[in-house]
């Protein structure tokens, strides 16, 4: 009953849909989140089951015994030749204040795309610790490391990001 109370057939119908640029189902991946939302301009529709590519990575860590803890991406971040992902953290923890450094990365460098293709990075946690109430002299004042033990145990929160710019 193509075209019912339309007196058309179902070639006219679909040449008539075809012609009314109703939207058709997109066969492209959906564009990877921008900074900045724009207006499309296609006059195709995204599916329901599409995916975006998610352009920061996260997880949950519990540092080892040194203090340690190496992160294999999920996937690679690459960027421009010598630069670097952005990287962040914040540390779980009731003790005293624990700060994490970035102690090693590893990745490849594509001299003909001028690109670097990061894969992982070995993070350090240290525990502070607390001055003396008592320091004998400047000397033993400007030797204290504030930074004492490793950081082991504790739960840090990381995020990896492609870099936007």
């Amino acid at each position: 009953m193509p075209g019912y109370c339309t007196g058309m057939s179902a070639g006219e119908v679909a040449a008539a849909i075809a012609n009314a640029g109703i939207p058709a189902p997109s066969k492209e991946m959906p564009p990877a989140t921008a900074l900045d939302g724009k207006q499309g301009t296609s006059a195709e529709f995204a599916r329901a089951d599409h995916t975006h590519a998610a352009r920061v990575q996260r997880t949950v860590v519990t540092t080892q015994a040194d203090g340690t803890y190496l992160w294999t991406f999920a996937r690679p971040i690459v960027c421009p030749a010598g630069k670097l992902p952005p990287i962040t953290y914040m540390v779980e923890d009731l003790g005293s204040p624990v700060v994490v450094q970035i102690v090693a990365r590893s990745f490849t460098s594509d001299a003909a795309a001028g690109t670097d293709t990061h894969a992982a990075v070995t993070v350090k946690a240290q525990r502070s610790r607390v001055l003396p109430a008592v320091l004998l002299s400047l000397s033993a004042l400007l030797s204290f490391d504030v930074l004492g033990a490793p950081a082991s145990g504790v739960k840090v929160n990381l995020w990896a990001a492609d870099p936007t710019q």
